[in-house]
């Protein structure tokens, strides 16, 4: 391969950290064969690929524009085209630089700021997506255009190959691939043993963002009911609020109710842990109910890799990793009395065999199906073959 075959661009427009953030680090780290420049906004993620020593192209014109509560107005519209207009130079003088052939978009608008290259330089363009989106959607509709004009969708999940198809009114077999996200598998150690970590407290979690996509506050509602009966029980929070507004305002929202439902000695907000063991070696049971489907769950695979019970919604990505009393446990969506009533089941067997036998399914289904390893050589197989094609 020629150098030119040899060089991707993985395109960013977050400046803050999430799963498509992790999703290119590991690209950038782990697939091997390939030289891999990393175009984003200045901000934490730009921070932390620097801090690998990877390669940094930081772009203020690429930053990612929020859509309002109420919808995408006209303004942010022209706001997101104005910020393509201001980019489309840099970005061509970098690629051209170094010899970039390949474009693989981390999200519908990262993959906007790519069209340009691809109407203009016929740039290869490979579109990772990450999330489901609602019917009716701005982001949704964008679906269509990317679907004439991108080589592949890469997709965390079945469900998001199934959203995809819903917006193009289309079969995208061809084009979208599903390349599961993939973690290293932590050690086994004495911690990862103990269940439940403490012997006088059965300690269940919510881990991620504040938002309230999250479910936290029906979570912490039903949890109210459970420690009536269970008192032993606890819930650890685990995670900061997001800088929007909304996502403060429901922390303190959150916070209230902890102490409206007078529960303040059984929720503690544990705030953000940078290292996942740490994490996970606090809780027994991972509580994964949000409002609306998840695309995927890097948290319920992590969780599993450390033995952990996971209660999730049956919908979206958690469906298609967990196997209902196998590996963990699915609920009905939305359903409170449903999340509820697992709660208590769990607790009830918290002593029992079958419980052991769960968390021991669900570190192999990890290690067989969510490995970095597979993740890897999926990543490298996908850009083998684009490469091949330009030789």
């Amino acid at each position: 391969m020629t150098k030119s075959e040899n060089s991707i661009l993985l395109l960013s427009v977050m400046d803050s950290w999430g799963g498509g953030e992790e999703v290119l680090l590991k690209i950038a780290l782990h697939v091997h064969g390939f030289v891999f420049f990393i175009a984003t906004p200045p901000g934490n993620p730009a921070e932390v690929y620097l801090q690998h020593k990877l390669n940094v192209f930081s772009l203020v014109s690429l930053k990612k524009i929020y859509r309002k509560n109420d919808g995408w107005t006209i303004l942010d519209k022209l706001k997101t085209l104005a910020n393509i207009a201001k980019s489309a130079l840099p970005l061509y003088l970098f690629m051209r630089t170094k010899n970039v052939s390949i474009i693989a978009a981390n999200g519908n608008f990262a993959a906007l700021f790519a069209l340009p290259f691809v109407f203009f330089f016929k740039k290869k363009l490979v579109v990772i997506q990450h999330l489901l989106y609602e019917k009716n959607s701005f982001e949704g509709k964008l679906l269509k255009t990317l679907a004439k004009y991108s080589d592949k969708f890469i997709c965390v999940s079945k469900s998001v190959v199934d959203n995809i198809q819903f917006f193009t009114d289309e079969s995208t077999d061809e084009k979208s691939t599903v390349i599961y996200n993939g973690i290293s598998l932590p050690a086994e150690n004495s911690e990862m043993q103990k269940f439940p970590v403490s012997e006088d407290e059965i300690r269940f979690a919510i881990v991620g963002s504040i938002i309230q996509e999250k479910g936290h506050d029906r979570i912490i509602e039903v949890f109210s009911e459970l420690v009536s009966v269970f008192p032993q029980c606890m819930l650890y929070i685990l995670g900061d609020p997001r800088k929007e507004e909304s996502s403060k305002f429901f922390y303190q929202s959150l916070k209230d109710s902890v102490e409206n439902f007078n529960i303040g000695d059984k929720i503690f907000f544990k705030g953000y842990v940078t290292e996942k063991d740490d994490l996970f070696n606090q809780i027994d049971i991972l509580i994964n109910y949000s409002i609306v489907p998840e695309s995927f769950s890097l948290t319920v695979i992590e969780a599993l890799a450390r033995k952990k019970i996971v209660i999730a919604s049956n919908e979206g990505g958690p469906s298609e990793i967990i196997r209902h009393g196998v590996n963990g446990f699915l609920v009905e969506p939305r359903n409170k009395q449903a999340l509820l009533q697992m709660m208590k089941n769990v607790v009830r067997q918290i002593e029992n065999d079958e419980l052991n036998e769960i968390r021991k399914t669900g570190r192999a289904t990890v290690e067989k199906n969510f490995s970095l390893d597979n993740f890897t050589e999926a990543y490298k197989n996908m850009f083998e073959t684009y490469t091949l094609e330009g030789k």
